[in-house]
């Protein structure tokens, strides 16, 4: 079995890569708005609760590599994660495919300290770095997806560039790494789009309609290209779309992490939408978020797969 690889986010996951949180949250206590935190935390429930959320795909099977860990023998690179309150999202400063990791640089300014951080764990995980994102170009992690079907989706915001989603199609149709490119015009305050969407197995999607039913998506193949709605082409094309409200949206309904075709993660709470999950033959492991999503993030934004199958 390789030791990397991802061509869709339902996948079964194998090897996940987090950043278990210290005294670095302390930070975004002292300044919460230049970090993207809502508020303040509680450091030692946050930490506590994070560790929740290792334990569980740990006891589901999943091997969790730390980035801290991975980094140890770097002097400059361990001392930089305790300079990184927002660290713990390592979702965002790269995301994996078949070829090695792409690396992004971020839009939030004070999160670009974290890439340096990341590429040197991937090195020392092995990885490969297939893109490496540099300057005037922007991108964060959470808005990125891989599909079941040999599709890929990205958002562009205020924390996107253009130039960042052409280089990302470009790689991955030019590589064969998937047939389909679709690029969302999220809109203003949108940021990334597992705000708004998340694929579970089985062809499952979540989908906040108010967002995705009025966004302009663009499809592209190495011969083709299109205008159209994502949530339009999903239904047209046999995915089983739940969609939540507002107030699910507010509490991070669409922040799922699928570990295998019959189970996910996400925080407590939503259950409207766990039951539809659950339904649909999909368990759910639920973590306490109160603490955590005060940093602005959900479930998947705290993971960084790097093996599916």
């Amino acid at each position: 079995m390789p030791g990397y690889g991802i061509s869709h986010e339902s996948g079964t996951l194998k090897r996940v890569m987090v950043h278990h949180p210290g005294r670095e949250l302390e930070l975004a206590n002292r300044d919460p708005e230049a970090h993207h935190f809502e508020m303040p935390v509680d450091t030692k429930r946050f930490i506590n609760d994070h560790k929740q959320l290792i334990d569980a795909m740990e006891e589901a099977g999943v091997e969790v590599l730390k980035v801290r860990d991975l980094v140890k023998d770097n002097e400059e690179a361990y001392a930089e994660s305790y300079q990184c309150p927002n660290l713990v999202f390592v979702r965002d400063s790269s995301t994996m495919t078949d070829d090695g990791a792409f690396l992004f640089r971020m839009g939030l300014p004070t999160r670009r300290r974290e890439t340096p951080v990341i590429k040197v764990a991937h090195e020392a995980n092995g990885v490969p770095i297939a893109l490496e994102m540099k300057e005037p170009d922007m991108f964060e992690g959470g808005g990125f997806a891989f599909l079941e079907g040999g599709t890929a989706v990205a958002g562009l915001c205020e924390r996107s560039t253009q130039g960042a989603l052409d280089q990302m199609g470009d790689y991955l149709l030019g590589n064969r790494l998937v047939d389909l490119w679709v690029t969302l015009d999220m809109l203003e305050g949108c940021i990334h789009i597992d705000g708004e969407f998340a694929e579970l197995p089985g062809k499952v999607a979540i989908s906040y309609a108010p967002v995705l039913d009025n966004v302009t998506a663009h499809f592209r193949t190495t011969s083709d290209g299109w205008d159209g709605c994502f949530t339009e082409w999903l239904r047209e094309t046999g995915w089983d779309v739940i969609e939540i409200t507002k107030q699910e949206y507010m509490d991070m309904a669409a922040n799922f992490l699928t570990v295998d075709s019959d189970l996910a993660i996400h925080y407590t709470g939503n259950p409207r939408v766990m039951k539809e999950v659950k339904e649909r033959g999909i368990d759910v492991i639920q973590i306490p978020g109160e603490e955590m999503k005060k940093g602005m993030g959900g479930i998947h934004c705290m993971t960084c797969p790097i093996l599916r199958v």
